[in-house]
Order: C-alpha cells, then sequence, then structure tokens
C-alpha cells in the first residue's frame, strides 16, 4: 500500500505514463497536492489500497479504478478543485434543500458537488434505480461500486447499442420510475450516462440529481425525456415522446 504524498505522486504519474502530453495534464489538473492528500486519507482509512487505471475523463472529474485491501475493484471518481465549470452547475446546488449552508469558496462548492451525487446515489439505489453502489465519499473524492470486467469499463449504450431496443429502454424506463417516486430527477439523463452491462442498463453521472424541492425539478426530467425520445427513435421507429411519460 502506498500511503505518503510522494509515493502516490510518483504512482499518479504512473497511472498514465503511456498518455504522455494527455497524461501529464491529467495529473497537473487532478493531482493538485490538497486532493493527494484526500486520496491518502482514504488509504488510511482502508477505503482503497491502490489507484489503478483512468476509466473515463470529463470537464468536472476524472474516474479511476481503484482496489480494495481484499482485492475488489471501486471506481474513484475525482472532482478537480481548480476548474471554473462548477459555476456552470451552481443551478443545480441553489434551490437544494439539502445544501442550504453552502458557501461560496470554490473549493467548498466542489465538495458539495461530490456529497451531493454521493446522496443522490444512495437515494436513487435506495429507490430501486440501477445505479452503482456508493461507498465513500471524502473532500473532493466519491467512492462507488466499479462497473466493469477487471480492468475494462462496461460501455455505454452511445458505445454498444442493446440488441433489444425496447427491452432495454423499458428497463430503463423502471429505473426512472423508480427514481421519480423517491421524488428525484436526473437532470442529465442521455447515452453517455447509460450504461450496457450485459444487456442490461445502468444509469451513472448523477451529481447534478435534484430533489423535488427544486425549482428545476420538472423542467430537468422534460429535458431528460426528451433527450431519451432523440437518442432511442431511431432503434424504435414507433416511439412516440409521451410513451416515456
Amino acid at each position: 500500500m502506498r500511503t505518503n504524498i510522494e509515493s502516490l505522486d510518483w504512482n499518479a504519474g504512473n497511472l498514465i505514463r503511456s498518455r504522455d502530453k494527455d497524461g501529464r495534464k491529467t495529473v497537473d489538473d487532478v493531482f493538485d497536492e490538497s486532493t493527494l492528500k484526500n486520496i491518502q486519507q482514504l488509504f488510511h482509512r482502508g477505503v482503497i489500497s491502490t489507484l489503478e487505471n483512468i476509466i473515463a475523463t470529463g470537464k468536472e472529474a476524472n474516474l479511476f479504478r481503484a482496489k480494495t485491501l481484499d482485492g475488489r475493484n471501486r471506481a474513484v471518481k475525482i472532482y478537480r478543485q481548480n476548474t471554473a465549470t462548477f459555476r456552470k452547475l451552481e443551478k443545480y446546488i441553489s434551490g437544494d434543500p439539502r445544501f442550504k449552508s453552502v458557501g461560496n469558496n470554490p473549493r467548498e462548492r466542489v465538495f458539495t458537488w461530490a456529497q451531493k451525487e454521493y446522496k443522490n446515489l444512495h437515494s436513487m439505489r435506495a429507490s430501486g434505480a440501477k445505479v452503482p453502489e456508493p461507498f465513500h465519499v471524502h473532500k473532493n473524492i466519491v467512492v462507488m461500486q466499479y462497473m466493469g470486467w477487471r480492468f475494462r469499463p462496461y460501455p455505454t449504450i452511445k458505445e454498444l447499442t442493446p440488441e433489444e431496443p425496447e427491452t432495454f429502454l423499458g428497463l430503463i424506463l423502471d429505473s426512472i420510475k423508480a427514481y421519480r417516486s423517491a421524488g428525484i430527477s436526473h437532470g442529465d439523463l442521455s447515452e453517455y450516462n447509460i450504461l450496457n452491462i450485459r444487456e442490461k442498463p445502468c444509469i451513472i453521472d448523477v451529481g447534478q440529481a435534484v430533489p423535488k424541492e427544486h425549482p428545476l425539478y420538472d423542467e430537468l426530467h422534460r429535458r431528460d425525456m426528451n433527450n431519451m425520445h432523440k437518442y432511442w427513435k431511431k432503434y424504435i421507429r414507433e416511439l412516440k415522446l409521451e410513451d416515456l411519460k
């Protein structure tokens, strides 16, 4: 187990040594000193024992595969603390009664966003929706169930179209109905954040999801359904928007 800042920094560089310029940018953007200390805390607490390969990169966060002490895979989502993108996400935090006391400090707002994703995963999973199981949140890091086989993450439906679109869509709608019954709107549902796990869907990237008390609750759900209709009508020609409601 690597438990000090120097060795963790070395490990981060080696995770992406094959990516050269892009890899160096990942280290610079994600593994700042504060984040390295936060990861070290996860090591000390036994939440994870190693940080492995990159799974995905995004505007706000990067996703890594990690290992637990007993060798189980975990997904570790690390939100960047120096990104200006979070200014655009203010609308998802403001109006959420779970985070009334959030200040204006950019770093604190990043921490809030990580907490938001963690809580959304808990609520959506408890409702019966198919989402990754959340395990731990600390500062700008969320540790959750790894959705993949060995070192390969499962593809999104954008990458791998389901063999039976109607059946697959029906399962997605079951998850949507489940989290809607718990008073949640996803807010960014599309073919890019629904995984195809052996012909079963799993919804990911739920940080922006809002409760029904949020002023954008209905608007975000309508947008989600429009996105779903736009994607699925390519494979289900007779599909109508009202069929998704």
